[in-house]
């Protein structure tokens, strides 16, 4: 028996089409040309546009020429608005357009005409009816949409004054982009020179008193078993985790490190004999200064985490050790240090349980491979952050605004809530894209790093914004 053969489409990135509802004056000018001769031709052809009533009849009038009219819901809703044309010498219904509320835009669910009514240019008098009637009030964006159909995006393309990407389903073959750098290619790379290496580290932490380790949440816990064979604290004693944000998200690779020698706590109390300082995704923590004036006073150690934070204007000069990542910022598939500490090997074997033979010269000889200069990364990842931002603000925005020093460890964008969060994450991964889910924060984190090209922006931001091309949460197959 033969089996029919399933062609995936819609799965390579289109441009959708946005009209700017703060200014009738700019969109008008960012129409077509043949789109505004249209308009004005339209206005002297006796053609009256009003409100859909919403009844059982205007309904069924408006289905027999609307193609895909499963795209009418079932049920109105307050966010949805819809216009019909009419034929002032007949009073013949010529055209309507349905449009859908989705965040800050309105998104272009139906837009159908007669024979008739494309005669007198209905299409283009609703279209531009309905910028004239939104502009200035309760909407940022007029979404005409995209289509994988040459002609009709095309006409769309008439009304862009602003575009988006947009892709509906994972390729057979997708990508693999991981929140951090590494990638196979990477892998590839011949190893550099291990002195040169630790010449880079040097220079970078302005020492060479540091310690590399496989990852940096071993360095966490061996940092902590020093403070301990020091007598600084004991497994009753507890560590105070401050983040950027402050509230109880918490890495659990920073839990689990702290865990394996003491407590761990995020408030302060007679217990504590340590403060670990968190800069979220390379956003420095506001209360640095602050807790190391705490830490002094109570002679305390403070350990700043620097795994995202490692070329953000603001990191790096607080703790009295520091740990760094070298997988969150560079394309390498482990390393981490521990700056401030020089631990001898035979205490990393013996007592940290945290090393191979030769798999310091590794790490050391990835740094010589791939390091760069930190201000090229920061300028390469705050390209990528900016054409993420611009590419979703239709819909979403960044949790946290870019400052201009901040080197960013992912893109992290709000979402309505945790069950959104959740929701769309999931649909994203479907086309190779690492993404997490920031709990207690309703937001995701996507990857952001050097490596990426305007195209690993697009798809990713595509799959993003197929979540809500009709406000109906994921795209059917």
């Amino acid at each position: 028996m033969n089996e029919p053969l399933k062609y995936i489409s819609k799965d390579y990135v289109v441009r959708g089409n946005l009209l700017d509802l703060t200014s009738a004056d700019n969109a008008w000018d960012a129409l077509d040309k043949r789109v505004r001769t249209s308009v004005r031709k339209g206005e002297g052809m006796g053609v009256t546009i009003r409100p859909f009533d919403g009844s059982a009849e205007e309904l069924a009038a408006v289905r027999t020429f609307t193609p895909n009219d499963d795209d009418i819901p079932a049920q109105f809703e307050d966010r949805h608005h819809a216009y019909i044309a009419i034929a002032d010498d007949t009073g013949e219904r010529l055209g309507w357009i349905l449009l859908a509320g989705v965040g800050s835009k309105l998104f272009m669910l139906c837009h159908a005409s007669t024979p008739a009514g494309k005669d007198r240019q209905t299409p283009n008098l609703l279209l531009w009816h309905a910028v004239k009637t939104w502009v200035g009030r309760d909407y940022r964006w007029l979404d005409v949409g995209g289509s994988y159909r040459p002609s009709l995006q095309k006409y769309f393309e008439g009304f862009r004054q602003a575009e988006y990407p947009l892709i509906m389903k994972p390729p057979e073959l997708p990508i693999d982009l991981r929140i951090t750098p590494f990638d196979t290619e990477a892998y590839g790379v011949a190893l550099g020179d291990p002195d040169k290496g630790h010449q880079i580290l040097a220079d970078a932490f302005g020492t060479d008193e540091f310690t590399i380790f496989p990852r940096a949440m071993y360095a966490i816990a061996a940092c902590l078993r020093e403070y301990r064979d020091q007598g600084r604290l004991t497994a009753d004693d507890e560590v105070l985790i401050s983040t950027t944000t402050e509230t109880p998200y918490i890495s659990s690779h920073v839990t689990r490190a702290i865990a394996a020698v003491c407590r761990w706590s995020q408030k302060q109390s007679e217990k504590t004999r340590a403060v670990f300082l968190i800069h979220e995704f390379g956003f420095p923590n506001p209360r640095s200064a602050e807790l190391r004036k705490f830490c002094d006073a109570a002679k305390i150690p403070l350990i700043e985490d620097c795994a995202y934070g490692w070329g953000s204007e603001g990191t790096g000069t607080w703790g009295d050790v520091k740990i760094y990542s070298f997988t969150k910022l560079l394309p390498v598939q482990f390393g981490g240090a521990l700056v401030g500490m020089k631990i001898p090997f035979e205490r990393m074997w013996d007592v940290h349980a945290a090393s191979d033979a030769g798999k310091e010269e590794e790490s050391l000889g990835l740094i010589a491979a791939h390091w760069q200069p930190l201000n090229d990364i920061r300028d390469a990842r705050q390209r990528v952050w900016k054409r993420y931002a611009s590419s979703l603000q239709s819909v979403i925005e960044p949790y946290i605004d870019l400052p201009p020093g901040v080197l960013p460890g992912a893109f992290v964008v709000k979402m309505k809530d945790e069950e959104e969060m959740k929701r769309v994450s999931a649909f994203v991964r479907r086309f190779g894209v690492e993404v997490g889910n920031w709990y207690h924060h309703a937001a995701i984190f996507l990857p952001c790093h050097q490596r990426m090209t305007d195209r690993h922006v697009d798809l990713v931001s595509g799959a993003v914004l197929a979540n809500y091309r009709e406000g109906c949460g994921i795209p059917h197959e």
